[in-house]
C-alpha cells in the first residue's frame, strides 16, 4: 500500500545530477564525503583544498551546491562571499568543524544558504542538501540557539561609507568598538573570552569590509561613519 511518503529510491532519483563541489583541506574527509554523496545519487564535480581553488572551481563549474569548510586555508569566509557573487545560482552550504557562533553568523552574512556541522551521515547529508536546493534552510539544530541569540542582540549593523554601506556582524561591531576605545589585541581577547588569534581574525574581517589598510584607518572610518 502506498502511503504517499517518498522512498529512498524516490529521493535518489530526485537528487540525480545535482552537482556538488567539496572544499575542505582534509583529503580523507573529502574522499569520504564524495563517496557518501555519490552513493546517494549526487554528482561531485570537484574536490579542492583551499579557498582560492574553491573560488576558481565554483566560478568555472557553477555547481548546484558548494560545500565549504570555513576554516579552509586562504580564508574560507572570504571564499563564501566571493562564490556567492561570482556564481549566484550556486548555493553555498557550510560543512564545518567550527561551531563558533561568530562563524555561523558571518557565513550567513556573506551569503551562505546553510551551515552544517561535520558528523552527518551520507544519507542525511544528501537529503539535507536536496532540501536546501529546494529552498529549505540547512542548519544543524545545535546552532539554532546561536542564531536566536544573535538576532536578539542585533546580529548585524550597517555602516554607511562614502563608497557604500557595509554590514558588520555583532562580534565585528563589538571588536570595532573596543578598537575605538584603544584596547589592544590581548585586552580585547581577555574582555571577550576568546584567543588573540580569534581577535586578529575578527579585526582582519572588519578591516577588509571597511576597506581599511590598518587598524588606525579602520578606527577613523568607524569614528566618522559608525553609529553607536
Amino acid at each position: 500500500m502506498d502511503d504517499g511518503k517518498p522512498t529512498r529510491g524516490d529521493a535518489a532519483s530526485t537528487v540525480e545530477h545535482l552537482s556538488v563541489l567539496i572544499a575542505d583541506d582534509d583529503v580523507a574527509f573529502r574522499a569520504a564525503t564524495r563517496r557518501a554523496l555519490e552513493e546517494d545519487g549526487l554528482v561531485v564535480v570537484s574536490e579542492v583544498g583551499d579557498a582560492a581553488t574553491a573560488i576558481s572551481a565554483a566560478t568555472r563549474l557553477r555547481p548546484d551546491i558548494c560545500l565549504i569548510e570555513v576554516e579552509l586555508p586562504g580564508d574560507g569566509m572570504n571564499a563564501i562571499g566571493r562564490i556567492t557573487k561570482a556564481a549566484p545560482k550556486s548555493l553555498v552550504v557550510v560543512l564545518s568543524r567550527s561551531d563558533r557562533p561568530e562563524d555561523v553568523v558571518a557565513a550567513f552574512t556573506r551569503g551562505a544558504s546553510g551551515y552544517l556541522l561535520k558528523g552527518l551521515t551520507g544519507e542525511r547529508l544528501a537529503a539535507t542538501l536536496l532540501a536546501a536546493h529546494q529552498g529549505e534552510p540547512a542548519l544543524s539544530r545545535s546552532l539554532v540557539p546561536y542564531l536566536v541569540d544573535e538576532i536578539r542582540r542585533g546580529s548585524v549593523r550597517r555602516v554607511v561609507l562614502p563608497s557604500g554601506s557595509v554590514t558588520l556582524t555583532a562580534r565585528e561591531w563589538e571588536v570595532g568598538e573596543l578598537l575605538r576605545e584603544g584596547y589592544s589585541t590581548a585586552d580585547i581577547a581577555e574582555r571577550l573570552g576568546v584567543s588573540p588569534v580569534t581577535v586578529r581574525r575578527h579585526v582582519g574581517l572588519l578591516l577588509n569590509k571597511l576597506g581599511a589598510e590598518s587598524r588606525e584607518a579602520g578606527v577613523e572610518l568607524l569614528n566618522s561613519y559608525g553609529r553607536r
